[in-house]
């Protein structure tokens, strides 16, 4: 099946002379609007292409014993701007550990990355979108490197209007530039969306496919597996939970609860939970500094983020070796700020993570925050965990720093703001109740299964739920004498957001309690400038246990 577009420069040119190949990569791309033109042999693909193409689809076995030198050729003497994306579909993997004959296709086609068999159809339509948005760019930037050229001649041949010709020729150097730095916004927008997309489609596989199991064996009255398929679908769900919470912190967007906290207890009490990580050819050590002031901070996403590079330098260290955690306060002048744009002036904690292992040269290192790179074989790792680091700690007012050299090792350094306030006292424990008795909670979420679900949990407590979508139809309730003992409200709401609506319900009600449930809410970001007395916050996603439990102890402590 031959479908191609009158632009030559959109066809996907398709190489799979065995089997049913070509006909179902060609149909696949049929079925998304894209071009496809299948070509019989490496003759024939070389002919293609100088014809013109926007991305190539061959399988391995087509190229591994054939003569290249062809293809190899149009390759190598593409122009400047040109950079043909070649998709390989494979058996064996893409990486060269898995698949040495990797590395002779890759020297040999340049612009090439490696499928899978057999592959999720979404993911082959996805791969070839993104190689043929790559290729429309660089004609795109073809098309402005001729205009510059264009511009350039003309300011030469200037001489009366020079100054004129100065100024037309900086306008269109500043459109490029902007032009250029869209592309890049739009190509790292790419890389993340495609990221997301691989691990939750694989996630949602898990939920959807669990649940259509479960329903299938409850039509049938067969309900031997159903907890398995339960087990399944959870956690898968707490891994798409995971993956959300990674992403709002890489984004700086997650909700942080800072508080003055002490490192070098923070690090220790962490000790097992590290041990338990790392391999046993692993050696642990400790380097905590003297009289370390506070550093304000999320303790539980500074955990997170030790934790993370743990793992990270256990893994660069497979045949086993050093792992230091260390703790040191240092004071940044306004000279080193000039010289590091990111971070401010003033006194920091840092919190050092380094190992013995591998390292890493200077272009991974310039890379490693970018959100699902991995130096991982495929499927080992999301490629999330210094992204998440670097995110979370600039949204703490500090930065992360990393110092490596290949087989040397590797250091990621966080750097936090200190104070001097003193860490907070732990409370002693709050009573909770296992029901309630009666009392009345209003609840304002517009999304119906959460309502649903918070209107069930208060049911199974013996709480009495009172349930308005719109916070301004909840508005004369709350100004009305009727009884409430606590307030359920999510953050982002229609008309009025629920820190607003906790503010009105504050002048009706002054010692009502309230407990805020959010997705993501970029004012709440940082909980202790969002949060007035007796309020508490639950990010969603979150378990029906902890919702209870968070009700039961407002519900006990009012």
């Amino acid at each position: 099946m031959n479908s191609a577009p009158d632009d030559p420069t959109l066809n996907v040119l398709v190489l799979a002379p065995h089997g049913r190949d070509a006909l179902l990569a060609s149909t696949l791309l049929h079925e998304a609007n894209l071009g496809a033109v299948i070509v019989a042999d490496l003759p024939a693909l070389v002919e293609g292409l100088r014809r013109g193409a926007g991305a190539v689809v061959a399988t391995e076995e087509a190229l591994a014993n054939g003569d290249l030198s062809g293809l190899h050729a149009f390759v190598t003497n593409q122009p400047p701007w040109a950079d043909l994306p070649i998709l390989l579909l494979t058996h064996r993997g893409g990486g060269v550990e898995r698949n040495p004959a990797a590395r002779r296709l890759s020297a040999t086609l340049g612009n090439a990355s490696f499928l899978e068999r057999p592959f999720h159809p979404t993911t082959f339509v996805s791969l070839v979108e993104a190689a043929l948005r790559s290729r429309r760019r660089q004609y795109d930037a073809r098309d402005r490197l001729e205009d510059l050229r264009i511009a350039q001649e003309a300011l030469r041949g200037a001489n009366a209007t020079l100054e004129q010709r100065v100024i037309e020729r900086t306008t269109k150097l500043e459109q490029t530039e902007a032009a250029l730095r869209q592309s890049q916004k739009l190509e790292a927008v790419g890389q993340l969306t495609g990221g997301i997309a691989h691990d939750f489609n694989n996630m949602l596989t898990g939920v959807i496919g669990s649940l259509d199991l479960m329903r299938r064996r409850i039509a049938s009255e067969r309900f031997d597996s159903l907890g398995k398929y339960i087990d399944v679908a959870a956690a898968s769900a707490e891994r798409a939970a995971v993956l959300t919470q990674r992403l709002l912190a890489f984004s700086r967007r997650q909700s942080l609860d800072a508080k003055p906290v002490e490192i070098n207890g923070l690090v220790q009490a962490m000790d097992g939970l590290i041990a338990q990580a790392i391999n046993e050819g692993i050696s642990l050590h400790f380097g905590l500094g003297e009289d370390l002031p506070n550093a304000v901070v999320d303790a539980h996403q500074l955990e997170s983020a030790i934790l993370n590079l743990a793992i990270n330098a256990r893994d660069a260290m497979p045949s086993g070796g050093d792992l230091t955690i260390e703790t040191s306060v240092i004071d940044l002048d306004g000279a080193y700020g000039d010289a590091h744009p990111g971070i401010a002036p003033g006194r920091y904690v840092v919190v050092a993570v380094s190992d013995t292992g591998v390292g890493m040269s200077q272009d991974l290192i310039e890379k490693a925050f970018d959100p699902f790179f991995t130096t991982k074989p495929l499927g080992q790792g999301t490629g999330l965990g210094l992204s998440m680091v670097y995110g979370f700690a600039q949204q703490s007012g500090g930065q992360v720093r990393i110092h490596s050299q290949p087989g040397l090792g590797t250091a990621v350094k966080i750097y936090l703001p200190s104070t001097e306030a003193p860490h907070p006292r732990k409370q002693g424990p709050v009573q909770t109740l296992a029901d309630g008795a009666g009392q009345r909670v209003l609840v304002v979420e517009d999304d119906n299964a959460v309502r649903m679900l918070v209107r069930e949990v208060l049911q199974e407590l013996r709480y009495h739920s009172v349930e308005f979508a719109d916070p301004l139809e909840a508005l004369p309730f709350l100004a009305s004498g009727e009884q409430i003992d606590l307030m359920i409200s999510d953050v982002g709401l229609p008309g009025m957001n629920g820190r607003e609506l906790a503010e009105k319900a504050r002048s009706y009600r002054p010692d009502l309690p309230i407990l805020f449930i959010t997705g993501y809410a970029e004012n709440a970001a940082i909980r202790a400038g969002f949060l007035g007395s007796n309020m508490t916050m639950l990010a969603k996603p979150f378990s029906l246990d902890t919702l209870a439990k968070r009700i039961s102890q407002l519900i006990a402590t009012s």
